[in-house]
């Protein structure tokens, strides 16, 4: 069950208008008393310095928060990031979150953009199984021709995998292309059998043409994924962030249901 608005009020009064907005924004898609963990992945590149540094990371960070006091009952969200590897740095929590992001990147060096690492660590962290490999990734191409999709194995769910109590909400904050493409494809291919949802933001003054092709990826298990272009993580009102990151969530919580991925 959400955290009451009393409780984020008193715990943290600065998250109580946006907490209230989601609130909102969740019954609007019958989604609110729904469960999920929310965890946040975020870009530590190079390119990023000045994200962190001038706090706007720690900016959104704190109202996806606000986002997961009306989703999980835990009062605290998982920070990822990835740059030349990938890794669970900790929790942020609502009792303790200004300055959480400047604290858990405090001995993380800024490197390169490990897209598929950051993949398999959220997947690995919360103990899902990796999946069960079944093919080469091939599909049919014109006339009937076999045609191989770059990166891509064909995978199904593990077999004897029980269902989740609830499922992942991550959501994936970067500026820049991957180091390796064709591995990221495959990751992403091999995370749907996990019940997690990924809501790629990106930052600039372009949308990137790959995030639109990881969440188009037909070789998926289940659609596990939508992308946002954000522009400037400061761009959006919290209304419009929101609604941006809960775009395409409900209707992946009905066919992850449907698959037997979470009860």
């Amino acid at each position: 069950m959400p955290i009451s608005l009393d409780k984020v009020e008193s715990t943290a009064p600065g998250l109580v208008s946006l907490a209230k907005t989601a609130k909102v924004s969740l019954e609007k898609r019958n989604l609110f008393g729904s469960r999920a963990k929310v965890a946040v992945v975020m870009d530590y590149s190079g390119s990023m310095s000045r994200e962190y540094s001038s706090g706007r990371v720690q900016n959104l960070t704190e109202r996806i928060l606000a986002l997961a006091t009306q989703l999980d009952d835990d009062g605290a969200i998982d920070f990822f990031v990835f740059d030349s590897s990938a890794a669970h740095l900790g929790e942020v929590p609502l009792d303790d979150y200004a300055g959480a992001v400047t604290r858990l990147t405090a001995n993380r060096r800024m490197g390169t953009t490990d897209y598929a690492g950051a993949f398999r660590t959220v997947r690995d962290h919360f103990g899902f199984p990796p999946p069960k490999v079944v093919g080469g990734g091939e599909k049919k191409g014109l006339f009937g021709r076999k045609k191989k999709v770059e990166g891509a194995v064909d995978v199904a769910l593990p077999d004897g995998m029980r269902p989740a109590n609830e499922p992942v909400f991550a959501i994936f904050l970067t500026d820049g292309a991957p180091n390796s493409k064709p591995q990221a494809v495959q990751a992403l291919i091999e995370v749907s059998t996990a019940p997690i949802f990924w809501k790629f933001l990106s930052i600039g003054a372009e949308s990137f043409d790959f995030l639109q092709k990881l969440d188009d990826l037909e070789e998926r298990v289940i659609d596990n994924a939508d992308y946002k272009p954000i522009g400037s993580i400061d761009a959006l009102s919290d209304e419009a962030l929101i609604d941006a990151l809960l775009d395409e969530y409900g209707e992946y919580v009905v066919e992850a249901r449907r698959l037997g991925m979470i009860v």
